[in-house]
């Protein structure tokens, strides 16, 4: 419960109480990490790392969530696909590939590599549940090599799948990687467009404080979002 409240508050920006039910005695994740380390249960620590991947991810901070993903990792998962390995596959993978393009390391291609190759093998159990996931990280395993002409497509087709089955925030990631793939080669147009497309996923999904940071990073003004061409729209809007 306190892992999946840090969470949405780092999602949400929404500040939460947790004194009543903890007596003041955890109230950050180094409170809970210092907890559960004096409790000395591994599972319960790789999940808290697990959790840390997430955070630090969606603040940006790539490095961190490399590090708390490789300490996660120490602790063996269950072989079959539970949401916490889905995910933690899911972000490794993600993390890896953009740290290789920024900061090289050739361990780092493999493990995005690695983690596409598992999410795909997934793919053949639901394709619900992990298409979406599969072509995301291939779509930024092709990005990470300039002469690719590949990734444009497997954006687009994790884009589709995720919007096919309902999964906005997993729609709104891939906007976002869209248009960070597109500011990379110069497309500000493109990937403006995908930024204001991800702003209305995030907002949907009510990751308000991840909407925000997007904003203020990349300049966008959502009064004129509906005259963006090319902006994405729900079924339901285009019908």
């Amino acid at each position: 419960m306190l892992l999946d409240s840090f969470l949405l508050s780092e999602l949400s920006g929404k500040a939460i109480d947790y004194s009543c039910a903890f007596e003041d005695s955890i109230c950050s994740m180094n409170a809970l990490e210092a907890d559960a380390e004096s409790a000395k249960i591994p599972r319960f620590l790789q999940h808290l790392h697990v959790f840390n991947v997430f955070i630090a991810f969606w603040r940006g901070d790539y490095e961190e969530a490399e590090n708390s993903s490789q300490i996660a990792w120490k602790v063996p998962m269950p072989k079959k696909p539970e949401v916490l390995l889905i995910y933690h596959s899911l972000f490794t993978g993600l993390v890896a590939l953009h740290l290789y393009r920024t900061a090289g390391d050739d361990k780092r291609l493999k493990r995005g590599r690695d983690m596409m190759d598992r999410m795909r093998t997934w793919t053949y159990n639901s394709m619900a549940v992990f298409q979406n996931k599969w072509l995301l990280l291939k779509a930024e395993y092709n990005a990470s090599f300039r002469g690719s002409s590949d990734a444009n497509e497997f954006y687009e087709a994790s884009i589709k799948a995720a919007r096919d089955h309902g999964n906005v925030h997993e729609m709104g990631l891939a906007y976002q990687l869209f248009g960070d793939y597109y500011a990379a080669r110069g497309f500000t147009s493109e990937s403006q467009k995908c930024y204001y497309s991800a702003f209305e996923c995030y907002t949907q999904w009510g990751a308000t404080a991840v909407a925000e940071k997007l904003h203020r990073k990349h300049g966008l003004d959502p009064v004129n979002y509906d005259r963006i061409p090319g902006k994405f729209m729900h079924k339901r809007e285009r019908d």
